[in-house]
């Protein structure tokens, strides 16, 4: 069942980045899929950049953990957001990372704003010629890098431009009527549970597992209960699961599902995403530990602890 929690993470983990890039509100449409990009408008926006590109992938040789790139237009700037899995940095944290596209060093010591799984910066669009013809931009920490891949990256750049270049969908002028209350985006916690029930709803009618009516009801009932807070990320949690639905749970794991099921019924949202957290930490854990005695072949990506510099 981490594979659910996984793909729960990845979905949360943008949340916090998309909504702090330029000319972002609280939502967004899709625009156009390319390749394994996603461009998506922000409804509403009638300024000169309301469009963001973003990329998401498993990095199968990292134990499938999450990697994802945002990238924005704000004028003469670029706002870039790097997401990853394994990173726990402290929300306001400043880290100190060199920035490479493929081989080439954009910029020494960039500080980046870091929040949990992500770390974001700004920079001139004098960088863009570079990543337009780069595969992958590194971070480069003291004691280990970070690679991402950017495949794609040119295609997705020029959808982006499409897609700021489209007019705003035409509003009729209603002067005397008041700006509506910009809606409530939910705490992360509770995002992440929500996702994780949609996630279970997903398995119950695609997966060959066996579960009772009382089980399903319940999660129904739970998934129901939380959906009115959900209204304004509902379209994008739906998209993003639509777009990387996790695997079927095997039948070993039978065992860990019911167990998942339970907690996620009984437990409060916030509870019930403590939970996970810790058990997918604790299992990331054990493969670290398990990969720290085999032969390396390849600098991994830096982790972030809690308290010390990053580490490989």
């Amino acid at each position: 069942m981490v594979s659910f929690l996984r793909a729960a993470v990845l979905t949360v983990a943008l949340l916090p980045v998309l909504s702090a890039l330029p000319a972002v509100a609280a939502q967004r449409e899709l625009f156009e899929k390319v390749n394994d990009w996603e461009v998506e408008r922000t409804v509403g926006d009638t300024s000169a950049h309301p469009c963001l590109i973003s990329k998401t992938y498993k990095d199968r040789e990292d134990h499938n953990l999450v990697n994802g790139i945002v990238f924005s237009l704000d004028g003469a700037d670029v706002a870039l957001a790097l997401v990853y899995q394994g990173w726990e940095w402290d929300k306001g944290e400043k880290v100190k990372a060199n920035f490479l596209a493929g081989k080439k060093v954009l910029k020494k010591q960039v500080s980046w704003n870091a929040d949990a799984q992500v770390l974001a910066a700004g920079f001139p669009n004098s960088i863009v010629p570079d990543l337009l013809s780069a595969e992958t931009l590194v971070l480069k920490f003291e004691d280990g890098d970070a690679d991402f891949d950017i495949t794609g990256f040119p295609q997705a750049y020029e959808a982006l431009h499409r897609c700021d270049a489209t007019p705003a969908k035409a509003a009729a002028a209603k002067p005397a009527t008041p700006a509506a209350k910009a809606p409530v985006v939910p705490a992360e916690t509770r995002i992440q549970a929500y996702a994780f029930g949609l996630m279970l709803q997903d398995m119950f009618k695609s997966c060959d597992f066996a579960t009772t009516g009382k089980q399903r009801t319940a999660v129904d009932a739970k998934v129901a209960s939380m959906q009115p807070e959900m209204a304004v990320v509902e379209n994008v949690l739906r998209e993003k699961l639509k777009s990387q639905a996790p695997a079927c749970p095997k039948a070993t794991d039978e065992a860990e599902v019911q167990s998942t099921i339970k907690d996620f019924v009984e437990l409060s949202p916030e509870a019930f995403s403590a939970a996970m957290d810790k058990k997918s930490e604790e299992k990331v854990a054990k493969a670290e530990a398990a990969k720290a005695g085999a032969p390396k072949t390849e600098t991994p990506k830096a982790d972030a602890p809690a308290t010390e510099a990053p580490k490989p």
